[in-house]
Order: structure tokens, then C-alpha cells, then sequence
């Protein structure tokens, strides 16, 4: 029987630490993949520019929000494959699951966006409208 492949897009908001511990109750001591994801999105790629401390700062925390979802998941029985991206958040977490075949996304309701996420749509919205798989939003 083939692992089912799931993508779990964390943020470090409190929807997303749900959506961590719903998908370990769904899918501890099953056979499945599970990838935990943090998109780092900048208008600026912070990358280019040379020992940019502010994206060294970012990219720790995002390896730190990796590191504590993925704990959590082996409390479940789950052992969790990591994966950071850049680029606007949706469109990477629904490029990702496709290009890597990836069965289903969780991911939590609100993210840590604000007031941005009242004039630009939600992340959660735009990952349902355009993912080619089943998309489980956590509240």
C-alpha cells in the first residue's frame, strides 16, 4: 500500500499549531508522508542580498517553527520531512503539493498576516480555489 502524501503548511500562528495537532490525531499510526512547509514571503528576496541579517533572522525562526511542528508530529507517531520556500505563500504551497504529488494540504484558517489578509484574500482561500487536492483548513 502506497504512503498517502500529505503537505502541512505551518506559520507559527495558532491555527496552524492546530492544524499540526489535527493532522497528528487524523493521521498518526497510519501509513502516510508528511511534509511540514513555511513559505518566507518578501516583496524584497532578502536572499540576494549577501549575509542579510534580517533574512538569517527569519530563516531561523521559520527552521524553529519546523523543528517545534515537527515535534509535536513524532508525539503522534509521525516522523515529518521539512521544507522552506520563498515566494508569495499560496501560490508555493499549491505549487509545491502539485509539483511533488502531494495527496492532500492542511493548513490552519488565519495566518500571522493581519491586515493584509482583510484587502488581499485570505492564504486559506486562495489554496482551496487553485489546489489540485483535497485542502483540510483548520480553525
Amino acid at each position: 500500500m502506497e504512503k498517502m502524501k500529505i503537505l502541512l503548511a505551518v506559520d507559527g500562528s495558532e491555527t496552524s499549531s492546530l492544524a499540526v495537532k489535527k493532522a497528528g490525531e487524523t493521521h498518526g499510526n497510519r501509513a502516510v508522508e508528511v511534509t511540514l512547509l513555511v513559505v518566507l514571503e518578501d516583496v524584497v528576496s532578502y536572499r540576494k542580498i549577501p549575509d542579510n541579517p534580517l533574512y538569517r533572522e527569519r530563516e531561523a525562526d521559520a527552521l524553529q517553527l519546523l523543528e517545534n511542528a515537527k515535534s509535536i508530529l513524532q508525539e503522534y507517531g509521525i516522523e515529518a520531512n521539512t521544507k522552506m520556500a520563498m515566494g508569495p505563500v499560496a501560490a508555493e504551497i499549491v505549487r509545491i503539493a502539485e509539483e511533488e504529488g502531494f495527496d492532500a494540504i492542511f493548513m490552519g484558517s488565519r495566518g500571522r498576516r493581519g491586515i493584509k489578509r482583510l484587502l488581499l484574500g485570505s492564504v486559506a482561500d486562495e489554496v482551496i480555489r487553485y489546489a489540485h487536492c483535497p485542502v483540510t483548513i483548520v480553525r
